[in-house]
């Protein structure tokens, strides 16, 4: 009871410290990529929109350097410079324009991977392409080892055209799984290099299984948008989510673990691990929602009998803020 109210009280000061640095994050956004945004405004040709703009300053961009980063600043205890942020915020604002190439462009995978490949001569064809190039050189003229972002980028590349299988015909649960995995994985890792500092085997190990869980539990809260959209994810194809609650359980606990296991200090690891837990928590409260669906429906998950508004997650309503607070209580490790 006493480890339970200890987590309790430590929580007022993480949210406070994200809101300082989301809003840190906000002036120096509008010092940089929405400059460049309102230059690509100029000579938009139409394959730009108002989403893809806000998806760079209010999501990717602003999430990318304030959560992930910080998080890992505050795992090495060292705080971000000015060069680190400037990577970052441009990794997390090409990323939905990159995501875009194979959601909706019809781009061939010829070309994304000449974009991506080619960062001497590019050839672009669209604003939005044009963008994105610019996001990605700038992001490559702040990090300190270009050719290992460059690697990381290629494996991203091959991770989305792995994931492809999702929509396409008969996937087992075994791949879907093993597509989750290097999918989230290795866009973790991804970011990470924009920071300074040589990754050894063991934080690759943890940002990999990290990255991971942390797009099982996109993927948890993207259930009626997967589904609707062909998508086969391990959260629209099973039957019992129970199955799919210990699998996001064990993660989380082998994630904690893998983090005491580096060679960071006990402070940093310690803080990291907080952190963490404000952020799956969340997956558990779903799962919770997704529990009671199937509960309705003769103890088998049916997604086909359930509207949108059973499949989305408010985690805005009281009850769902209050069951974040009681997860995050239980699993941070004091």
């Amino acid at each position: 009871m006493m480890v339970y109210l200890k987590n309790l009280m430590r929580l007022p000061g993480l949210y406070s410290r994200l809101q300082g640095n989301l809003k840190f994050q906000k002036k120096f956004l509008n010092k940089t990529l929405v400059v460049d945004i309102a230059e690509s405004k100029k000579t938009n040709d139409d394959s730009l929109s108002d989403k893809d703009y806000l998806k760079i300053t209010n999501y990717y961009g602003l999430a990318v350097p304030a959560v992930l980063g910080e998080s890992f600043c505050v795992l090495r205890g060292r705080d971000m410079t000015e060069d680190e942020r400037m990577a970052l915020s441009y990794l997390g604002g090409l990323t939905g324009l990159f995501d875009d190439f194979f959601d909706e462009k019809g781009m061939t995978e010829e070309h994304i991977l000449q974009l991506i490949s080619n960062t001497n001569n590019p050839v672009f064809h669209s604003s939005h392409e044009k963008l994105f190039i610019d996001f990605y050189s700038k992001a490559l003229e702040n990090t300190s080892d270009k050719s290992l972002l460059m690697d990381y980028f290629t494996k991203v590349y091959e991770a989305q055209v792995l994931s492809k299988k999702q929509v396409s015909g008969f996937i087992d649960s075994n791949e879907i799984k093993s597509i989750t995995y290097e999918k989230g994985g290795i866009s973790l890792l991804f970011y990470r290099c924009a920071l300074d500092g040589k990754m050894d085997n063991m934080e690759k190990l943890l940002l990999y299984k990290l990255g991971g869980l942390m797009q099982l539990e996109n993927d948890i809260f993207d259930i009626y948008k997967d589904n609707a959209g062909g998508i086969k994810t391990l959260p629209t194809t099973e039957t019992q989510m129970g199955k799919v609650r210990d699998l996001y359980k064990s993660l989380v606990v082998e994630v904690f673990d893998d983090v005491l296991r580096t060679s960071y200090s006990p402070q940093g690891k310690k803080a990291f691990n907080s952190i963490l837990s404000m952020i799956l928590c969340r997956g558990f409260v779903c799962l919770d929602m997704l529990e009671c669906l199937q509960e309705k429906t003769n103890g088998v998950f049916s997604i086909e009998k359930y509207d949108r508004k059973d499949l989305i997650c408010d985690m805005e309503k009281p009850v769902n803020i209050l069951k974040t607070i009681n997860y995050f209580a239980k699993y941070t490790n004091s």
